[in-house]
């Protein structure tokens, strides 16, 4: 199996080595999970337009000669209808106050609005240092960009301010030599050869759920979970990963919309994510998927805790 956390090693003659944790927060869909993945260089984290695609703490980790970043993804902030939403919401408080920063991201093609500053009231009470980074200037062009920082000025002059293209991968050098003035000389935390620090089939089980959030309704992502039932990694002349999948519906009536007509979604799921996971782990993969029915198991604290959304 390909090693998917390689990366440069550190240099031990640098004696003013700088190493931190970095929370990036910001509403849904501004392109959080996209800049760590361009950063790193391989997809870690799910991205998708819709709320919630982003539910654990997941360390992902850079390294350079003179320092150790290490991001965290955090959930955007919700309304909290459900328990799931009312944890998730406490892990971004805490994943936040940990950090040694927190760049807090906005995308500046759609207009900054009252999402940011929702989240900006949420964060700022934290007495943590903030970058502002504005994302996606590749699409906004500059007189959007020059029209959308002067309302910058309601959150705070004194602020850092970076602009980026996640996607296009613009200016993130500039924002990493940025991050680093930020950050206290350590050790690292982490080993210099790895990426992240969640196991390989914790990433298909996200992988999984990203592509069944693409293909479905907007209802329906809040209410999958998916667990990996059997994952057998590649041995031998096949060279083949075999991985069974459940997904948890919270509701009967969803297991059919999952499904689809001829079980057309569940298929295409499964095709996309397949092809993905073959690219990650650098094998041939074989893959089931599964629907079964956990009612109500986004109120519910003890399923909260087997699906590892709560502690």
């Amino acid at each position: 199996m390909q090693d998917i956390n390689k990366k440069k090693r550190i240099s031990e003659k640098d004696k003013e080595f700088k190493a931190g944790f970095v929370a990036i927060a910001g509403r849904t869909n501004v392109g959080k999970s996209t800049l760590i993945n361009n950063i790193l260089g391989q997809k870690i984290l799910a991205t998708s337009s819709k709320a919630q695609t982003t539910r654990k703490r997941v360390n992902c980790i850079y390294n350079d000669y003179n320092s150790q970043i290490v991001f965290v993804d955090i959930p955007g902030f919700l309304k909290p209808k459900t328990l799931l939403t009312e944890k998730l919401n406490n892990l971004i408080l805490r994943t936040a106050g940990d950090a040694d920063l927190l760049l807090m991201m906005f995308d500046i093609s759609s207009g900054i609005g009252s999402g940011d500053f929702f989240v900006y009231e949420k964060i700022k009470s934290l007495n943590k240092p903030i970058i502002f980074v504005l994302n996606k200037i590749d699409k906004a062009g500059k007189e959007k960009i020059i029209q959308e920082k002067e309302k910058l000025n309601v959150f705070d002059l004194k602020k850092d301010v970076i602009e980026v293209s996640a996607l296009r991968k613009k200016n993130i050098d500039i924002l990493i030599e940025r991050i680093k003035t930020f950050l206290p000389e350590s050790a690292p935390y982490f080993p210099d050869d790895i990426l992240t620090d969640i196991p390989v089939k914790e990433i298909a089980a996200e992988i999984i759920r990203e592509k069944l959030i693409s293909l479905l309704s907007e209802e329906l992502p809040h209410t999958i979970a998916v667990e990996i039932d059997k994952f057998e990694e590649a041995e031998g002349k096949k060279n083949l990963t075999k991985i069974s999948a459940i997904i948890y519906v919270s509701k009967k009536s969803h297991k059919s919309m999952i499904i689809g007509k001829s079980g057309h979604i569940l298929k295409e799921a499964g095709t996309q994510s397949r092809l993905e996971i073959e690219e990650l782990l650098g094998n041939k993969v074989f893959i089931e998927l599964w629907v079964k029915v956990r009612e109500n198991w986004t109120m519910n604290e003890k399923d909260l805790k087997e699906f590892g959304l709560i502690n």
